[in-house]
């Protein structure tokens, strides 16, 4: 069955796959997508996006003046969806000018990863002297070891910082560390994947806001912990336990965590647009941008709430409810595309839509 690609959102440096324009509020074909009958991640930096195919091959496009897109590195924007590694990667993620990919080693005994791009705070992972990277394909150390043994399972990023869990339940993390996002003991910046003391239950999954790291546990308990300050009572207003979670995401400021049933729950930062909109529909899926939501609801319908200023919500001009200051807030908009939505993503003001 043949899959196509519709994209929305800020799109000034071509980040979306498509000729760039500031503002893109209506859902555009992709002409050149990467392969998309296989996708399993969609990731976003600043002005970079990222897709990783089941095959372990990654395809990127956009910004590329700090080398974000790796084997791109003469170019300064790479305007369609190029290949930019082509190996067995099993995770990827993406900071503001950076991006990681996770390799394991041949034997599946050690979890590494590789970096390209830009990063002060240590994001590239490479030590004290590496603030960047420009892709050669003779470096000659080019993975960086994140634990000494053990599958890294789960990796994510924030603005300016990474963290991988690893199958024996470690964490590790690298980059900024200033405001406690890579735990009370690490501080500063990090500049080589270091392990995170103190994480009171085996991690299984995580996520990433602007200055924090979420980390939650095995469903059927539902243990979760966060790595920060307790800026918007982002600490002090989480719920016991997210027993049943489903899918778990984080604007800058804000975690999302998706039920098995359905139901959606939020916290954080809510002084700008509602985290959550009243009578929210049962949901399947959810990606979570910079400010926004985008969502597909059990009966199949694609909607997104939050802050749509670039079109990342859609055509606002079109919405029958009040929209204040570029807010989609109180009220989902709903978002029509042909075709079965396969797969959602959602990065800094940009989204994402894979249908058959």
């Amino acid at each position: 069955m043949p899959h196509q690609l519709y994209v929305f959102g800020s799109n000034g440096e071509c980040q979306l796959g498509i000729p760039a324009a500031e503002i893109v509020s209506t859902p555009t074909l992709v002409p050149t997508p990467p392969p998309l009958e296989d996708v399993t991640a969609i990731r976003s930096g600043d002005n970079h996006t990222l897709f990783l195919n089941k095959n372990g091959s990654i395809f990127g496009v956009g910004d590329n003046r700090k080398g974000q897109l790796g084997s791109w590195a003469k170019l300064s924007r790479v305007n369609i969806f190029k290949q930019v590694h082509n190996g067995a990667f099993s995770l990827i993620a993406a900071t503001c000018e950076s991006s990681a990919y996770v390799i394991p080693s041949m034997d599946r005994t050690q979890g590494s990863v590789r970096t390209d791009g830009s990063g002060q705070w240590g994001e590239l992972g490479r030590g004290n002297d590496v603030t960047s990277v420009v892709y050669a394909i003779f470096d000659p150390a080019p993975f960086i070891p994140i634990a000494s043994s053990g599958r890294v399972i789960d990796l994510a990023a924030g603005v300016w910082h990474y963290v991988a869990i690893v199958d024996d339940g470690s964490v590790y993390g690298w980059g900024k560390a200033r405001l406690g996002q890579l735990g009370e003991e690490l501080s500063g910046k990090v500049t080589v994947p270091t392990k995170i003391e103190g994480i009171p239950f085996k991690p299984a999954k995580v996520v990433c806001g602007k200055d924090f790291t979420y980390l939650v546990g095995d469903p059927s308990t539902g243990e979760h912990t966060l790595l920060g300050r307790d800026k918007f009572n982002i600490i002090s207003n989480m719920p016991a336990d997210v027993k049943g979670w489903k899918d778990i995401g984080a604007t800058w400021h804000a975690i999302f965590v998706l039920f098995d049933g359905g139901s959606l729950i939020a916290w954080g930062k809510e002084n700008m647009w509602q985290l959550l909109p009243p009578n929210l529909p049962p949901l399947d899926k959810i990606a979570v941008g910079s400010d926004h939501i985008l969502a597909l609801t059990k009966d199949r319908k694609l909607i997104s709430w939050g802050w749509g200023k670039h079109g990342n919500c859609g055509d606002l001009s079109k919405i029958e409810h009040e929209v204040k200051n570029d807010m989609v807030s109180g009220f989902w908009s709903e978002i029509d595309i042909p075709g079965q939505v396969e797969m959602i993503g959602a990065g800094f003001c940009t989204s994402f839509v894979v249908v058959s």
